[in-house]
């Protein structure tokens, strides 16, 4: 007989109190209830130094901390919010909890984690309100707008020799100077 095994789910303050300890291995996050290892490497770290690179701006900060969402502590490569935005609260004793309005983009850099990044880690974004949401392949950028509770109502693909939208700074980048190739 084959018993169906039991998935634990951890609650925010279960996984700061873990993390507080030193009971991970290694780098982690937590999405929606689950612990979920943090992949990196080489050409990971590449593109998100490509990314926030193309994202600076005056008037915003780009930020590869925690981005508290919901009832999860999510590690999104980067994300972009007002430079005058100050934390609305703080989960734990360091991590800042910042108001949807004054977040702009948040951007994970995808190559292993593809597919989760474009479900579970959209739904999570968007129903946590950020109002543009990217997905960066090795290939191409999935941009996700208009966020609702069950995901965001518009996704679309940019390719190589197209401009995505930095909808916050009113302009837009190629995408080729965001993608990086090995």
């Amino acid at each position: 007989m084959t018993e169906a095994s039991i998935a634990y789910h951890w609650s925010r303050d279960e996984f700061l109190r873990a993390w507080q300890a030193g009971a991970f291995d290694r780098r982690v996050e937590l999405v929606e209830g689950e612990v979920w290892s943090v992949v990196i490497g080489g050409w990971h770290g590449e593109a998100v130094f490509r990314v926030a690179a193309a994202l600076r701006s005056s008037q915003f900060k780009v930020s590869g901390a925690t981005l508290p969402t919901e009832d999860s502590l999510p590690d999104p490569d980067c994300w972009v919010r007002r430079v005058d935005a100050e934390p609305i609260d703080v989960v734990g004793k360091k991590i800042p909890v910042w108001a949807p309005e004054d977040i702009s983009l948040v951007v994970e850099v995808s190559d292993e984690t593809v597919v989760p990044d474009l479900n579970v880690k959209a739904n999570l974004y968007s129903r946590g309100g950020y109002p543009v949401y990217w997905v960066v392949t090795r290939e191409l950028i999935y941009e996700h707008t208009e966020p609702t509770p069950r995901g965001y109502a518009n996704v679309r693909k940019f390719l190589p020799g197209e401009l995505i939208p930095l909808h916050f700074a009113d302009t837009a980048v190629a995408v080729e100077d965001i993608l990086f190739e090995e």
